[in-house]
């Protein structure tokens, strides 16, 4: 085995990035699960990041499709929209409670209990769905 120099920490500098863009993701990982203020903080980044107005009072957030408010297991995200993009599966993740789809797909009122890639990736396929309609 030869010794050309890179080490742990070589290939840890030369790969160094700054990556402070991520915080609009929100902060936890996707494992952590996250009380209701962060989880609305953390909504409230992401939806303004894709370009969503919100109005934040106190423990609650509303925005043109929606609303979201902080409850004792999390935060409750309520969307509304025509045709949303989703079915009764992509409700059954973790990270989510008490979801409830209605039956024209006009209504998602879903309990985000963690902010992980999957909450992300729901949340995204719906801000892009509004903006598209």
């Amino acid at each position: 085995m030869t010794n050309d120099g890179r080490g742990l920490d070589h290939l840890m500098e030369q790969n160094d990035t700054e990556l402070d863009f991520l915080s609009a993701y929100g902060g936890a990982s996707d494992t952590d699960d996250v009380d209701g203020e962060r989880l609305l903080a953390a909504l409230h980044r992401f939806l303004k990041a894709g370009g969503m107005a919100c109005k934040v009072e106190g423990s609650s957030m509303t925005f043109s499709a929606g609303s979201a408010v902080v409850e004792e297991e999390g935060c409750r995200l309520t969307f509304s929209g025509q045709h949303l993009p989703l079915v009764e599966s992509d409700l059954r993740v973790s990270g989510f409670s008490g979801a409830d789809l209605n039956e024209s797909r006009s209504s998602v009122s879903v309990l985000l209990t963690a902010w992980g890639s999957e909450q992300r990736r729901f949340v995204e396929r719906l801000v892009e769905h509004h903006q598209r309609a």
